[in-house]
């Protein structure tokens, strides 16, 4: 392919038109130094903002062509004029889904703020009805009968030797306890939660301090007592500064713990701590109640009369005394080793390695045959040299005793540098 020339004066002109663009370049670079050094036209901004406006204001790039854009923008006249858009660039039509709503749980809701419910109507608090727990009898079938077909909304069910009644209202609750008191039955009252006395312990007080004033302190607080009851050791004899304190829950009950003093004296009040066994009701000597709610016969442990332990003629001690429970001799009904003493297991939660080790499979380990070793025999060898040893240990005794000197000779040789050293201290053994 031939070789094309490029005239002269074309190249002329190009180079003619460079430098005239770099020399525009070179005054524009000094017209924004100047700019730049202007406080006048300085602001709070970056010097970015100000190089903008000047570009846009004076125009010194006005004479160079702008960049082609590739989709030039449309300025219509009216900007409400209807403008056609190409299918390529429309939005596609969204249908709108029915979303399902989603079920969620707050365990938080109840403490949520109810202000603006003020005026909506509270919901009926539910009491708890005690129950009555019926001794079980020989007729105590035609008792349930009875009271079954005067309140058939009761419902009874059999726990530890007791039939649980369980009324439906206060009213048929009063009613049930008077026919059972006419037809002279054995029974036991539950207690509701709201009528149960909160135990507390009362620490760091004299040990022969006076109840009574403990209980006109306590009642000066504003706070209700039921019974208050001194702690002892039974087998000192002695009693512990301890007091046990039972009241009833009143707005200000929870406030007791709070307090630091009674009758001018430092105290700790702490919740009472009941040791893990069954309770034993003091009127009727039986288990799982107090005597407060007993309603049965007294029994007594020691003569098993008809009357409370304490209110018993014997004073003494018992030297074979009979169990009224399991009818054997030697302990009372109150001894935690009687067969009939409940006892209670505390039900401790297994540990994450005990549930994996309860689900890992068993593996049956097969019967190791218990092989019988055989006697080891004793050989004739054996015992022929035990017997040249033997011997041997007589003659070294033997030496030793006719030669004395023979450890200390010995020791010397050991030492001994030359065979004449070791001769002559042979000789020696033989000279003494």
């Amino acid at each position: 392919m031939p070789r094309q020339c490029v005239p002269r004066g074309l190249i002329a002109n190009e180079e003619k038109r460079y430098k005239q663009a770099l020399a525009e370049l070179a005054e524009a670079e000094k017209a924004l130094m100047e700019l730049e050094s202007r406080p006048d036209l300085r602001s709070s901004t970056p010097h970015e903002q100000t190089i903008n406006t000047e570009m846009e204001e004076a125009g010194q790039y006005a004479n160079l062509p702008l960049p082609k854009s590739p989709t030039p923008p449309c300025k219509p006249s009216n900007s409400n004029a209807f403008q056609k858009v190409s299918p390529k660039k429309a939005a596609r039509p969204q249908i709108e889904m029915s979303k399902s709503p989603i079920d969620t749980s707050n365990r938080f809701q109840n403490l949520m703020d109810t202000t603006e419910n003020n005026n909506s109507i509270d919901p009926e608090i539910k009491i708890s009805i005690p129950d009555i727990n019926l001794k079980l009898s020989s007729d105590y079938n035609l008792t349930i009968q009875e009271i079954v077909r005067k309140f058939p909304e009761t419902t009874c069910k059999y726990n530890r030797g007791y039939i649980r009644i369980s009324p439906h209202s206060m009213e048929d609750r009063d009613k049930i306890i008077e026919t059972l008191d006419k037809t002279e039955k054995e029974y036991v009252l539950s207690e509701s939660p709201e009528n149960r006395p909160i135990k507390i312990v009362i620490k760091n007080l004299p040990p022969d301090h006076s109840k009574d004033s403990i209980v006109n302190d306590l009642e000066g607080n504003n706070y209700h007592v039921i019974r208050i009851n001194q702690l002892r050791n039974y087998r000192l004899k002695t009693f512990l500064p301890i007091f046990l304190v039972e009241l009833a829950k009143t707005p200000n009950v929870n406030n007791i713990f709070q307090l630091e003093k009674v009758n001018n004296f430092n105290i700790k009040i702490e919740h009472y701590r009941k040791k893990p066994r069954a309770t034993m009701c003091f009127k009727c000597s039986d288990f799982f109640h107090s005597a407060r709610n007993c309603k049965c016969k007294p029994r007594c442990i020691k003569c098993n009369g008809t009357h409370e332990t304490r209110m018993c003629s014997i004073k003494t001690k018992i030297e074979n005394p009979v169990c009224i429970n399991c009818k054997e001799n030697g302990h009372l009904a109150s001894w935690k080793g009687c067969p009939k003493y409940p006892v209670i297991r505390n039900n401790s939660t297994p540990t994450y390695a005990q549930k994996v080790k309860s689900n890992l499979p068993k593996t049956n380990n097969s019967p190791t045959t218990n092989l019988s070793k055989p006697s080891p025999q004793i050989e004739t060898n054996t015992l022929e040299e035990f017997d040249r040893n033997m011997n041997a240990l007589k003659i070294i005794n033997e030496a030793f005793d006719k030669f004395p000197n023979l450890i200390e000779i010995s020791e010397k040789i050991k030492i001994a540098k030359t065979d004449l050293e070791i001769v002559t201290l042979l000789l020696k053994i033989f000279k003494n």
